[in-house]
């Protein structure tokens, strides 16, 4: 929002172009729709947590978004407090970066006190930190299973 000069709010549009869309540019901080969360869940999203950590590529391509600390979108930080992770823990695990990634430990963290979690839940907090970029990636979590 945007206030004029006489204080009244005025709302800016933006028109998405369809050529940069059929060019598969998409935003981060666009909702995914529930179609692809759907094409992601078919297989994958009932597949136990621990999928991600097992799987070194994707969860790798995971560490390089969420890891890194930015004011411009949600990180491991705020996935840690979405699972209920004290403060004091995510500043540790985050002063051990050099040696082990955020992201990694609350993975671990998360499959070890809840062993029931599935893909589909990290998608599901993934979708409310708008992480679209980090669905995308569990997509290739079908994908890399099928071809094995």
């Amino acid at each position: 929002m945007k206030r004029n000069r006489r204080g009244q709010e005025t709302v800016l549009a933006f028109n998405k172009r369809s050529s940069y869309m059929n060019a598969g540019f998409s935003s981060l901080s666009a909702a995914p729709s529930n179609n692809d969360l759907e094409d992601t869940s078919s297989a994958i999203m009932s597949a136990p947590l621990q999928t991600v950590l097992d799987n070194l590529d994707v969860l790798e391509e995971l560490v390089i978004l969420l890891d890194p600390e930015s004011h411009a979108v949600k990180n491991t930080k705020h996935l840690a407090s979405l699972c209920s992770f004290p403060a004091t823990w995510i500043t540790y695990t985050y002063s051990m970066k050099d040696s082990k990634s955020p992201l990694k430990a609350v993975l671990e963290g998360v499959t070890s006190r809840h062993p029931e979690w599935t893909v589909g839940h990290l998608a599901k907090l993934l979708r409310q930190m708008e992480r679209n970029d980090a669905i995308a990636l569990l997509a290739r979590l079908r994908v890399n299973d099928m071809d094995v």
